[in-house]
């Protein structure tokens, strides 16, 4: 008898062991069951979650074609109200340097497609455009157009235009203008391959008819794209924006976004390899199957139980993506201390969330800075000199407005080249953000012209010893490459005293006061008070 102890042992001990496998696989199956609905969910997170940083590179260039349009319609108003004939706005056109900063080139044609004006070499041979689309569609509906991307007669660059219609006195047309945007100059293509800089994937910009207008290859600019059904161009052309993660990108699964500007009909995409959009989750799904293996065998009537327990972190970082789309948190709560393979995936999205935060602060830089001398831009004046008044209102101290012109700027870009005068341009702006106190706030608006708010004086006086110190600041020679070339500036100078005073009032001070100094000689600046008959001081 005494061997069936050790039969029964054993029979206990196969079917304890067939219990186990039994009960380990079915935790196995409910925690991979478990997991795919959770990768699903991550799934969605993540395509929001890119697709919102698309948003907002795709509202940055709406902005940009947005204030070129502007800048060039404003350019054919002045042309329209000084009455000008358009044989005669080569002039006109080099004396903006607004226009450098904002196009590659600005033209001029008449009626009949002929050039007539070019802001970068009136030289050029004779060229004439009446068979282009733009062009008929500009005289037709009478208002400015975007172009289809096209390759250039002139500087055989691919580029896109905006056009402006042209009127005479009596509202009639007689011309247009056009302002080309170079698709290959980095301040199109650099701001935007910037935004995906150490990441994976790239974005490129297409039209509806499948050219393309923006890719890292730039061999592939104005190729157009086979927009065949399961191809990427089908994909992003078939509604407005999306993501989806079942389209090949040249033989390579990709997770590819899609967003439609507003502007002009052309579709911003961004194409994310699978393999790295997702790979936190190939992470997850690993130690999830060794976790719910482990507890299994332990207690495999609660695995149910554990990988519910296991899952419910994950749903607390599902509602931490809810609460910070909603405003009601910041991405602080992903960066948590947790070594488990949540803790993994919530730092991932911490750093995915700190890469979207980053990019919406460098579109907002881009949006308030100035390119070329990294001082604060126009858009940015415009905003900071009202709140600027109202803090001296609230405090009862004057606040005064200094608008500055380089002296004979278009002698140094004629002489230097436009590239030394963008040298002069950066030398004149380091000299100016280190000669003001740290409570005044400096500005480039457009070509040579700079303004400056002082804030916090106290008195009117001290207007005298700032200006004065500008003034000295830019009497050391500039040294431009190997040339030394002597700069000097004109300053007008508004004080406002008066609480009542707007914006506006000041600017006009300003410039009355910049010109008093203009007509004296330059090399010296001027004091005009807000409201004033004249000018109390020119030095």
């Amino acid at each position: 008898m005494r061997p069936i102890p050790g039969f029964f042992y054993s029979f206990k001990f196969k079917i304890s062991a067939l219990v186990i496998a039994l009960v380990l696989f079915a935790g196995i199956g409910a925690g991979g069951v478990s997991l795919l609905i959770a990768e699903s969910e991550l799934r969605q997170v993540i395509g929001r979650q890119e697709l919102s940083l698309l948003t907002g590179a795709a509202a940055f260039i709406d902005n940009d074609l947005q204030d070129k349009h502007e800048l060039l319609k404003a350019i054919s108003e002045e042309i329209d109200a000084r009455g000008l004939p358009v044989d005669q706005l080569q002039p006109l056109l080099e004396a903006h340097e607004t226009l450098r900063d904002a196009f590659f080139n600005v033209t001029a044609f008449d009626l009949s497609g002929n050039l007539v004006a070019s802001l970068r070499n009136r030289q050029t041979r004779q060229i004439n455009i009446a068979e282009r689309e733009y062009f008929r569609d500009t005289l037709k509906l009478h208002e400015g157009v975007i172009s289809a991307p096209f390759k250039s007669t002139l500087s055989g660059q691919p580029v896109v235009v905006l056009t402006q219609p042209l009127h005479d006195a009596n509202g009639k047309v007689i011309g247009i203008i056009l302002g080309a945007i170079d698709l290959l100059r980095p301040s199109f293509s650099a701001q935007l391959d910037a935004l995906r800089a150490g990441a994976d994937g790239y974005l490129f910009i297409v039209t509806s008819k499948g050219v393309m207008v923006h890719h890292p290859d730039k061999a592939r600019i104005l190729e157009t794209s086979d927009d065949a059904p399961g191809s990427l161009l089908e994909a992003v052309l078939r509604n407005d924006e999306g993501w989806e993660d079942g389209v090949l990108d040249e033989g390579v699964p990709v997770l590819l976004v899609h967003k439609r500007l507003r502007e002009v009909d052309w579709v911003i995409g961004l194409s994310y390899p699978v393999r790295s959009a997702f790979s936190s989750m190939l992470s997850v799904r690993l130690r999830a199957l060794m976790g719910a293996a482990m507890l299994t065998v332990i207690a495999g009537l609660f695995g149910w139980a554990i990988t519910k327990g296991l899952l419910r972190p994950l749903r607390r970082l599902h509602r931490h993506v809810e609460d910070i789309s909603a405003g009601r948190a910041d991405i602080a709560v992903f960066d948590v201390a947790r070594r488990d393979e949540f803790g993994h995936l919530s730092r991932a999205f911490y750093g995915l969330s700190q890469r979207r935060a980053e990019a919406e602060q460098e579109l907002r830089r881009l949006a308030t800075t100035d390119v070329l001398t990294g001082l604060n831009n126009r858009r940015m004046f415009d905003a900071f000199l009202p709140q600027a008044l109202a803090r001296a209102a609230r405090s009862g101290q004057p606040v005064a407005l200094a608008m500055l012109d380089i002296d004979q700027f278009k002698d140094i870009n004629d002489t230097l080249g436009h590239a030394g005068g963008d040298q002069v341009l950066i030398e004149f702006a380091r000299r100016l953000t280190a000669t003001v106190r740290t409570t005044d706030t400096v500005a480039r608006l457009a070509g040579d012209e700079f303004v400056i708010v002082f804030e916090q004086l106290s008195s009117t006086l001290e207007m005298d010893v700032l200006g004065k110190r500008i003034i000295d600041a830019m009497q050391p020679p500039f040294f431009i490459s190997t040339v030394q070339r002597e700069v000097r500036a004109s300053i007008g100078i508004a004080i406002c005293g008066n609480s009542m005073a707007t914006s506006e009032d000041l600017m006009r001070a300003a410039d009355q006061a910049l010109y008093g100094v203009k007509a004296a000689g330059r090399n010296g600046y001027a004091i005009n008070p807000v409201g004033a008959e004249r000018i109390v001081r020119v030095r």
